[in-house]
Order: C-alpha cells, then structure tokens, then sequence
C-alpha cells in the first residue's frame, strides 16, 4: 500500500476503566524505506462529516545525513484523553485509506 501503514498492525481502544479518563489509543507500525524516519499520527484537519469516526494521518520525517539504508517498520502512536465515543478510525497517508474498529474497554 503506497502510505506504508502496515494495515494490519494497527489497533485502536477506547479506555473506559476508572481511572483512564476515557482514553482512546491507536498504535500500530508504518515501513519506511530507510532507519531514521521519525513517523507520528495527527488528527486531520478537517475531521470528516461523521463525527462518529476519527482521521487521523501518518506524518514522516525524513532522515538527515548518513543512514542505514534498509527497509524499516516504525512503530507509531496516538493517544486522546477525554475522548468521544468514536467508532472507527481511518489511518491516510500518501493518498491510501484504511479505517480500523474502536474496541471499548471497561
């Protein structure tokens, strides 16, 4: 897939336990195609017309300098305290899509 999201590494979770501050978490693992990429997950600006669902983009930072050029899976993360109820989210990046169920934990 052009974006380079592994689509099936990524996991999303609404943390519902006491404590959490109802939490959703999205992680999961973007190839890059060498090391030193710094690589994150930022909410699209606009969100889509469905409020139910979050869009969130893969951002890369390509390296400077010498690096080690092989193929490389870097782990991503996207964290939102004090979250709506969302019941999906889509990963986009480098004009490919993938949307991934919300999973509630209580």
């Amino acid at each position: 897939m052009a974006s380079n999201s592994d689509e099936g590494e990524f996991k999303a979770w609404l943390d519902k336990m006491p404590g959490a501050d109802n939490t959703l978490h999205v992680t999961g693992s973007v190839t890059v195609p060498t090391g030193g990429y710094r690589v994150s997950l930022v909410e699209a600006v606009p969100q889509g017309i469905n409020p139910k669902i979050l869009i969130l983009e893969v951002k890369k930072v390509p390296p400077t300098g010498a690096v080690i050029q092989v193929i490389t899976h870097v782990p991503v993360r996207y964290d939102k305290p004090r979250s709506p109820e969302y019941t999906d989210v889509t990963i986009r990046g480098d004009g490919d899509e993938f949307t991934i169920p919300v999973e509630i934990v209580q």
